[in-house]
């Protein structure tokens, strides 16, 4: 039953990943490129010192949440701090909401910033959802 719901859970989020009305690559008027779900896969082109911004669904009180793949971008792209976290309902007990990510283009090169989205202590089980995109600094 708990597998119902994180399920139904997870599918509620990818569609509100995959609905967001930027494009990739727009810069939002912070200067800050988003980049979004939708458009994932895709290669994106930076300079040096720029910055990308995810937002992506999660529900941490499911066990679940974005963990970053650091190897697959080493060099080329950093993660700045933390993630931010904010729910869809402030008041609700066990609610979801969005993960926003914060990158710089660290050095010329390629690589590939991905994230997987999975319960930290489960190794060797596949992540429920990966996304990824092809990043070129120049």
């Amino acid at each position: 039953m708990n597998r119902f719901f994180a399920a139904c859970a997870i599918a509620a989020s990818l569609t509100g990943c995959a609905s967001s009305a930027d494009s990739a690559g727009a810069a939002s008027t912070t200067g800050e490129r988003r980049l979004v779900v939708a458009d994932a896969n895709g290669p994106v082109q930076l300079q040096p010192g720029e910055v990308v911004v995810l937002d992506l669904e999660a529900n941490p009180s499911t066990g679940y949440g974005w963990i970053v793949d650091t190897t697959a971008a080493a060099g080329v792209i950093e993660q700045m701090g933390e993630p931010s976290m904010a729910l869809s309902n402030p008041g609700a007990v066990g609610g979801g909401g969005t993960q926003t990510w914060r990158f710089r283009a660290a050095a010329k090169g390629r690589g590939v910033l991905r994230l997987d989205y999975r319960r930290a202590w489960e190794k060797d089980v596949a992540p429920v959802r990966s996304v990824s995109w092809n990043i070129e600094v120049r």
